[in-house]
């Protein structure tokens, strides 16, 4: 499985990283405890993930004063059912179960739902954790679009220089785009993994010690297949878009994100970006740094969905999200069906997750979801607390709920 973060047991396999060697922390003893807390799961996740604010560094982008306002248009899903693992279940129990902190359906750009619960109301941040990857990739497009970025095809060591001689050497912005970059990486928690652990590794010396940058650990990373060839997922290509926007903007990754997307989509309440560091030399962590609230999550999904237009104004083209949600059909290593993700056959392109009938997903670890579904004109927005980072039945629990919540709205 290449998707995602496997196993529990997260603060063990911190503490074993600090066991393999030294790693000079720039944080108190007491803030690393708690930042590799945040990640040990249990019901206090239900608070920490709206929370993240005061354990990590962040920078504000602005909202815009008069923000996107999306209409509401309430159904009742009382009757709703779906249909799982032998069992006939309602909203309630979709909720509870499948341990949700909020949920918004969006049908035609208008509120059907939104609910809060465990504490949450309209005005918490949730970490979008890999959600984010599809903000980023965002990102990328309008610096396309902009010119500041000529190509998808110009090598990412263009922009960040220090990566020349890496295992990112050679690699092109559309490799990282479509998590191709052939760069080694397993994304896994488990500690009792046969290879090492080399995303825990990265991400306790660089968001929880403040040890090192992203794009430093990023250079450490080795090649394991030529460019554009494989399909593995590695939060790391995506930190090094991060910082290829930045050197091809000339700006800083928040101001960009302010100025491109913020503002313009109609974001109703300031973001907050996580960083690695609070120093001169912090970088954003574009992977999964977002810390946004219910609607703006929905704005975003609803964006893409409207083919690039938010609130009249038009912030993508429609080649654009047409591009970014279709499979690149020169990739038969990327097609809808080609991935197994824990028993569901996806497909993937620019940092979104492609399935059957042309719905696409921005998802991150413990069960968070921008899903949008065009052939129902849906966008549906659900933030959980897992009690582990990625749990395939739950994750498939969620794909049935989705589609019978579709077709339950086009009845």
């Amino acid at each position: 499985m290449q998707k995602r973060y496997l196993g529990g047991r997260l603060a063990l396999a911190f503490a074993a990283l600090v066991a393999l060697g030294p790693v000079r922390a720039e944080v108190d003893d007491g803030l690393l405890e708690a930042r590799v807390a945040s990640f040990e799961n249990g019901i206090g996740a239900a608070v920490t993930f709206r929370n993240f604010h005061t354990l990590f560094h962040t920078e504000r982008v602005a909202a815009r004063p008069n923000p996107w306002v999306l209409e509401r248009a309430p159904v009742d899903l009382s009757a709703l059912r779906y249909e799982f693992d032998g069992g006939s279940y309602d909203l309630a129990h979709f909720l509870e179960h499948n341990r949700t902190n909020a949920l918004l359906v969006l049908r035609d750009g208008k509120i059907v739902q939104e609910i809060y619960r465990n504490g949450a109301d309209e005005e918490s941040r949730f970490i979008s954790f890999s959600v984010g990857k599809s903000l980023t990739s965002s990102l990328l497009g309008l610096a396309l679009a902009q010119g500041a970025l000529p190509s998808l095809d110009v090598p990412v060591t263009t922009y960040v220089p220090k990566l020349k001689g890496t295992g990112y050497d050679g690699a092109s912005v559309r490799d990282l785009m479509q998590m191709a970059s052939g760069v080694y990486m397993n994304e896994d928690y488990d500690i009792h993994s046969e290879e090492p652990n080399l995303f825990a590794e990265g991400i306790y010396q660089t968001w929880f010690t403040e040890a090192l940058r992203f794009s430093d650990f990023a250079a450490r990373l080795d090649r394991a297949a030529p460019p554009g060839t494989v399909f593995n997922y590695n939060t790391f290509d995506t930190q090094v878009l991060g910082s290829v926007l930045e050197g091809a903007t000339g700006q800083r990754f928040t101001d960009f994100l302010g100025e491109a997307l913020w503002e313009p989509l109609g974001m109703e309440s300031d973001l907050l970006m996580t960083m690695d560091s609070a120093g001169e030399d912090r970088e954003a962590l574009a992977g999964g740094g977002y810390l946004m609230t219910l609607r703006d999550f929905g704005r975003f999904g609803q964006m893409m969905l409207n083919g690039g237009v938010a609130d009249g104004h038009r912030i993508h083209t429609e080649a654009w999200v047409d591009e970014a949600t279709k499979a690149d059909p020169a990739k038969p290593f990327l097609q809808v069906g080609a991935i197994d993700d824990d028993g569901v056959r996806v497909g993937y392109q620019h940092q979104w997750w492609l399935f059957p009938q042309g719905d696409y997903s921005a998802e991150g670890v413990f069960g968070q979801y921008i899903y949008v579904m065009p052939r129902h004109n849906l966008v549906i927005v659900k933030l959980s607390y897992w009690e582990e980072a990625w749990v395939a039945q739950k994750a498939q629990e969620s794909l049935a709920f989705f589609n019978a919540l579709g077709e339950f709205l086009a009845d």
